[in-house]
């Protein structure tokens, strides 16, 4: 056995001192951190896995240090059977643990026989355990053959193997597999050797991985294709190839050519980023059949739904780029996350921010046609919303109970999180703030960090690192949008921006209006014939920003510069109708800002539906789609609580469609040879659009023709030969087809649907052909498609709410679902965990009144109380349905009015 690696001293200096000082209370359950009197300092990991059996054995031996003299460990196991436990001291002599269930958060209580004396032990753990449910290891079996797959975060490992489950603990570990001897088994390290053991079994051994925590840990068994791929070449910053190969089920690795082919230059961008080679042994890419999240960041081993592995180059648009985004964004958690680990989980966005914002700029440099700052930015005003609400979380929200974790993977910690890095480098400069931070990488490289830690390492490129650096905390730190009132005085001396500062809040809000940030304001001006830009940290509920370079009062004011800064601003009219008469000179990513003031107005209730309306039209002018459709959500809104019958929507609907129909006419309806790639999903947006949220009859007759010939019908509802022809119309307008075939062509439309969906294992088409059913309006058909959910075999998890989201945008559908979820939700919430708690959108759909909210919180409260991220879930859910019933109070009575053409 090779040396045990060992903790640097000062960190046994500060478990000591925690003990000393009293911190850790060894017969208390620890329910967040545990304590450090026993930290891991090598774990060795043994799994007999077989893929076709629903159970698995493992023995676990952590080589760890003792701090302080204990009868108790604390550790992490869900779930498990445990047969033996005991502790091997320095010295030889074994000491019997007893283990039981000490939470339901999975903490571990391992009762010692007698006092386990300071210094060295080794703990060996043999126990049985079930496969999870896309949790921990899990069993899929999407094509008659059955494989082994894993996703350990974030408390997916306790219900694997008994361990230190917490970030924190960052060790070495050496796996090992004992499988059926014609499996492929694959885990974070290469292969060091395979034995032969007889019986039908082999077991593999791995090299040892570097220092990890147990959330990162990962492994594969089954029939899996393992394609080569190219190596990644030795780069400016590492001297060696990196062996890269893609992990696919039985017959599908051909179809990894394109993203394995394109790997290697997002990583080698990567590494000339950071000046820090890629930080481990191999690379692997696992196409998983199942799987409930995009992707994982495993390190070595990184897992994503399949249907991201699967395009080429002649795929839509939507999925090419999903590629390069969520590759760029996994291989970027390789150096944030994998290399550097946060110390818990309040510090997630380190992980999770960090890679949206580095994946987009990666993604972005690789392909400039991806526009991968509209992405960014949309993505910022999509967190915006959430975190308008009272209850929203802050980006460093401190977590003291398992049902919070799963709560921060949320658009607070991914969007807000990355918006916030931008906003950040932009007003610090991208080559300084780059230099801090590669200095925080080598600073902590293999080891723990926190957000000060990195919050010092940019603040200090500054020009005033203690400004930057408590402005910067001002955003992590507390919850909320700043809000920034604007006006302009022009006089003597130099003009100057008065800013007033609080929180944003949407109209009916309980939260408290009174706070303020650290703002990093940035504004473009017109200034003569010249546009100028400014910049300064404002704080203070009031300041006034003096336009130095100012010769003359400005023409118009834009108070967020190229959209860069996570702010919400609102100005007075005059300076408003200045701004809306420069909308053409706005850059794009300013012309989407301009429209979610608008908009934000709108939900703050300082805008009437007909203003929101009438102000519509400028923003279709756009070149950029999120600014085209920006506000296209609140017409859905208006069209099902304002207006009562069918008579006034359908009027309405078709207002609606004229206001868009010159931008679809003007791209048509089929994709263009050599067009943009943001005219191609402009016109995907639209078309969705027109067909199911204005039900425009043209539309709905031309896509109803071409999904008939997918699925093989020879239209009017004439019998065809029921044979699939997946490639019968451009890929990008299937989906659509297929849904407005089957909600138009009943039964048989149906029965066809689902006949292709039983034979197809294309992910992409089995989601299209699984959300047309799942959307239907036929109430026999729609139970017919919930039905599928419970019957083996048929639907990989990730593809439950397929079945039945698209049910709940029909009104007449939802009591239908609501009392499907009553009567199913314990099995519903174990299939989807640690999802689970996502039910409560299905169920919520449509509810907008107080007694909507209190039905709902009487149904949930106990329901959501210890599933992971469930007790804020129904908190948000609740408050979102009386803002709702605020916005109706507020609307009722007011006219409906679009702007005359």
């Amino acid at each position: 056995m090779t040396a045990i690696h060992r903790p640097p001293a000062k960190h046994m200096l500060a478990a000591s001192l925690l003990v000393a000082a009293g911190l850790v209370h060894a017969q208390e359950v620890p329910k967040g951190p545990l304590p450090r009197t026993v930290v891991p300092e090598l774990v060795q990991l043994e799994l007999k896995l077989d893929p076709k059996q629903a159970e698995f054995s493992g023995r676990t031996r952590i080589q760890a240090r003792v701090a302080q003299a204990t009868d108790v460990v604390w550790m992490h196991g869900r779930g498990l059977k445990i047969g033996k436990a005991e502790a091997t001291l320095a010295d030889g002599r074994k000491i019997a643990l007893r283990a039981s269930d000490a939470d339901v958060s999975g903490v571990l209580r391992l009762q010692a026989a007698e006092q386990i004396p300071a210094g060295e032990a080794t703990i060996d753990i043999e126990y049985d355990a079930r496969f999870g449910e896309l949790q921990g290891a899990y069993r899929v079996k999407p094509d008659g053959n059955d494989y082994i797959v894993t996703q350990m975060e974030p408390l997916g490992a306790r219900n694997t193997f008994p361990g230190f489950d917490e970030p924190s603990f960052k060790q070495p570990w050496e796996i090992s597999l004992i499988v059926p001897e014609d499996d492929v088994a694959v885990a974070n390290s290469a292969e060091a050797k395979t034995e032969r053991l007889g019986d039908g079994w082999k077991k593999v051994t791995f090299n040892r991985t570097e220092a990890l925590p147990s959330y990162l840990i990962a492994f594969a068994v089954g029939p899996w294709d393992v394609p080569a791929g190219p190596d990644i070449p030795a780069s400016g910053v590492r001297s060696a190839p990196v062996k890269l190969r893609g992990i696919a089920a039985k017959g599908q690795g051909g179809r990894m050519r394109y993203s394995l082919a394109n790997t290697g230059v997002i990583v080698t961008a990567l590494e000339d980023y950071f000046g820090t080679p890629y930080p481990f042994d191999k690379l692997d890419n696992l196409a998983a059949p199942d799987f409930w999240a995009g992707a994982m960041e495993n390190a070595g081993l990184i897992v994503y739904r399949d249907s991201l592995m699967f395009p080429d180059e002649n795929s839509p648009v939507g999925q090419r780029q999903a590629f390069w985004g969520v590759s760029a964004h996994e291989l970027a958690h390789q150096w944030f996350g994998d290399l550097v680990t946060m110390k818990w989980w309040d510090d997630l966005w380190l992980n999770e921010g960090f890679a949206t914002w580095m994946g987009n700029k990666i993604h972005g440099q690789l392909q400039p046609q991806a526009h991968t700052d509209r992405r960014l930015l949309e993505g910022a005003i999509e967190a915006m919303g959430a975190d308008s609400l009272a209850s929203s979380r802050r980006v460093h929200e401190p977590i003291g109970d398992f049902t919070q974790i799963q709560s921060a993977f949320d658009g607070i910690t991914y969007q807000k999180g990355g918006a916030t890095l931008n906003m950040f480098e932009q007003y610090i400069g991208a080559g300084k703030f780059r230099d801090g931070i590669r200095t925080y990488l080598k600073t902590h490289a293999r080891g723990n960090a926190t957000s000060a830690a990195l919050i010092a390492a940019v603040a200090a490129q500054g020009t005033d690192p203690a400004a930057i650096e408590s402005a910067f905390k001002s955003y992590i730190d507390q919850a909320g949008v700043p809000f920034l009132k604007i006006d302009l005085e022009c006089g003597a001396g130099k003009p100057a921006l008065i800013v007033h500062q609080q929180r944003y809040l949407p109209l009916g809000s309980a939260a408290n209006a009174s706070q303020t940030w650290g703002v990093p304001l940035a504004v473009r001006y017109r200034d003569g014939d010249t546009v100028r830009e400014e910049k300064a940290i404002l704080s203070g509920a009031q300041s006034r920003f003096e336009l130095e370079q100012a010769q003359s009062c400005p023409a118009w004011v834009m108070p967020n510069a190229h959209g860069n800064g996570y702010y919400r601003f609102s100005l007075t009219p005059a300076l408003q109708d200045k701004l809306s008469g420069a909308f053409a000179e706005l850059d794009e990513r300013e012309q989407r800002m301009y429209a979610d003031s608008v908009t934000a107005a709108y939900g703050a209730g300082q805008l009437t539906p007909s203003q929101l309306l009438q102000a519509l039209p400028q923003f279709t002018t756009a070149k950029v789609r999120q600014t085209v459709t920006a506000g296209m959500d609140s017409i859905g809104w208006m069209e099902e609580y304002l207006l009562q019958d069918e008579a006034q929507r359908s009027a309405f609907r078709a207002q609606a469609a004229a206001l868009y129909r010159p931008r679809l006419d003007a791209l048509g309806l089929v994709p263009r040879e050599r067009e943009e790639e943001d005219q191609r999903l402009l016109r995907n947006s639209l078309i969705n659009a027109f067909a199911f949220d204005f039900k425009d009859q043209k539309t709905r007759e031309y896509l109803k023709s071409q999904g008939d010939k997918v699925l093989g019908l020879a239209g009017d509802g004439t019998p065809g030969d029921g044979r699939l022809y997946k490639d019968a119309v451009p890929q990008e307008l299937r989906g659509a087809a297929i849904a407005v075939a089957v909600a138009e062509g009943g039964a048989q439309a149906f029965d066809l649907a689902e006949r292709h969906f039983r034979a197809e294992q294309d992910p992409t088409l089995r989601g299209q052909l699984l959300g047309a059913m799942g959307r239907v309006q036929d109430p026999a058909l729609a139970e017919r498609a919930r039905g599928f959910v419970f019957e083996d075999g048929l639907l990989r998890r990730n593809e439950i709410f397929g079945a039945v989201g698209g049910q709940v945008e029909h009104e007449a559908l939802r009591p239908a679902v609501r009392e499907w979820i009553d009567e199913h939700f314990t099995t519903l919430e174990a299939k989807l965990s640690p999802a689970g708690a996502a039910l409560i959108h299905l169920y919520s759909a449509g509810m907008c009144s107080s007694a909507d909210a209190a039905e709902l919180e009487s149904k949930f409260a106990a329901r959501m109380a210890k599933i992971e991220g469930g007790p804020l879930e129904l908190k948000q859910q609740v408050e979102g349905i009386r803002l709702c019933e605020a916005q109706l109070r507020a609307r009722h009575g007011q006219p409906l009015e679009f702007a005359r053409r």
